[in-house]
């Protein structure tokens, strides 16, 4: 199989006052079913834009013999209608049957397995889970779920190509994700950046961890190498309690022996005889002994925990000045367009230590109700904004509610983090910190930041909020493993009044008391 090989490669923005990537070496498997994983801002996406070509090394080189695709990539769409998409988009097929009297273009059509692709398209389509006839509708109205399936077909249709995956799941819901992952079961040769961990254990023969101070590749999928990682940690952690108890007993000791040794030179001094220059020279040497067991015992010291990942105890404040029995009711909420009506007749009543989960399909409606539940709304009789939209029922809240809200996709653009929070805000400061974002994470542009980074920097706003109910939309999105288990911590602790919408099926069933299904 063919090898992509990194060779000493450093790498750094010129934005950043620290590496990237330095002195890296691996040796990568074409043929594998890789996950790459590692916490927000490490640069696994960037990684991926190396392999691809996209961004040079500083340092070092990587040597490919396999071409590599990249997802999401930019679509050709000359033509509209799906099947012509995805032809045009594997090495331009369907331009290439607009020519086939050219024998160059022929030859090339053959090369491409031109002549069975649609047979091939029709049997990736079923794996998919996608009706056929999607390939005879315009691409541009395919949903944001069937457009990404499709591009996944495309990258696995191409011939001879090592696929880099950047987050290929986010925004699918869980039947998605559960088709996707699937889908990636059976083929081979792909590295995908995930942050899901049942999606990992499905899909990945290989971890690549991008850790604090190295980069390793391990055998097994993400389970596995979290369940070694902590024995690892914990042997570490055992072995470093040891040297340390060790460096308290050697340094008395060499105090002991230094101590010996004085005296005997003291005594040498006013008694001169060959016993006592022995006797002082063996404490001496005793003591010296000791004293280069504590410098080994230190040099073994901080080889070990490197990669430790410090988990920070989140604490989410909610105030608890409303006494009221209730905070929010949803009475018979409909909204939606004259031909397609997305929420139909929906009622809830949100009460003091309600946690939430919103769960159903995309296109469900899920994002637009917690958006209708922020605001109160009075609307006894069907009303239609200059949008189109059709809405009628009622939003109460209750006397002096507050509701803090996270939002889906992260919207900070530009400047840096200290443009759009107040200073003062001494718990959000504090959140941003616990979320393992940089300490001078104030000074740096916002571009210089990951998806992740942001999304860290807004949650940790939303959390920061005066609220008595948190609206949580999909608030995994683009986060690291870390932070998803730091978050599911602290709201089994503290159980704060939340409704969130997430598609991730471990984490929503670990946190919910209530679930409601659209």
């Amino acid at each position: 199989m063919a090898q992509i090989i990194i060779e000493s490669m450093s790498f750094y923005y010129k934005e950043f006052f620290e590496s990237i990537f330095e002195n890296v070496n691996l040796n990568l498997d074409s043929n594998w079913k890789l996950g790459l994983i590692g916490r927000n801002g490490r640069g696994k996406t960037t990684l991926l834009r190396l392999l691809h070509g996209e961004l040079l090394p500083d340092r070092g080189k990587i040597i490919k013999s396999i071409n590599t695709e990249f997802f999401p990539y930019p679509m050709d769409l000359n033509y509209s209608i799906t099947m012509d998409v995805i032809k045009e988009n594997i090495g331009g097929l369907r331009t290439l049957e607009e020519n086939l009297e050219d024998l160059n273009c022929l030859q090339r059509y053959i090369d491409l397995d031109g002549f069975q692709m649609e047979s091939r398209i029709l049997k990736e389509m079923n794996l998919m889970n996608l009706p056929e006839s999607l390939l005879d509708r315009e691409y541009e109205t395919l949903s944001g779920g069937e457009k990404t399936k499709v591009n996944l077909i495309i990258l696995f249709l191409k011939i001879n190509v090592f696929v880099l995956l950047d987050e290929p799941t986010n925004h699918l819901d869980m039947e998605g994700k559960r088709i996707v992952a699937e889908y990636l079961k059976g083929k081979r040769g792909f590295i995908v950046v995930s942050h899901d961990r049942l999606f990992l254990d499905t899909v990945c023969e290989h971890i690549l961890s991008i850790n604090k101070k190295s980069i390793e590749i391990e055998k097994g999928n993400f389970s596995t190498w979290l369940k070694n990682k902590e024995l690892t940690e914990q042997y570490e952690l055992r072995t470093k309690e040891r040297l340390q108890k060790e460096i308290v007993s050697l340094e008395q000791r060499a105090r002991t022996n230094r101590a010996w040794a004085n005296t005997a030179n003291k005594q040498k001094s006013e008694f001169a005889g060959h016993f006592r220059t022995n006797g002082s020279q063996a404490y001496m040497r005793q003591a010296k002994m000791s004293e280069k067991r504590i410098r080994d015992n230190i040099d073994e010291k901080k080889l070990l925990l490197r990669n430790f990942e410090k988990e920070k105890k989140l604490q989410l404040n909610q105030s608890d000045d409303i006494s009221s029995s209730w905070l929010l009711i949803a009475d018979h909420i409909k909204f939606g367009y004259t031909h397609n009506i997305i929420i139909e007749d929906f009622s809830l009543t949100i009460k003091q230590g309600d946690i939430i989960w919103l769960r159903g399909d995309n296109g469900k409606g899920k994002s637009t109700l917690l958006r209708l539940m922020s605001k109160r709304r009075n609307l006894d009789e069907e009303q239609e904004d200059i949008n189109g939209a059709i809405m009628s029922g009622n939003i109460y809240h209750t006397q002096g509610l507050d509701i803090a809200f996270s939002y889906q996709e992260p919207h900070l653009i530009g400047g840096y983090a200290r443009d759009y929070f107040d200073d003062s805000h001494a718990y959000w400061h504090e959140l941003c910190l616990s979320f393992d974002l940089p300490k001078d994470f104030l000074s740096r542009p916002i571009e210089t930041y990951s998806m992740g980074e942001i999304k860290k920097l807004e949650m940790a706003r939303a959390l920061s909020l005066q609220n008595h109910i948190l609206f949580l939309d999909e608030p995994l999105n683009y986060m690291d493993i870390y932070f998803r288990k730091q978050l599911e911590a602290a709201i089994v602790l503290y159980k704060p009044t939340m409704v969130f919408v997430e598609h991730d099926e471990w984490f929503g069933e670990a946190v919910a008391n209530r679930i409601i299904e659209l």
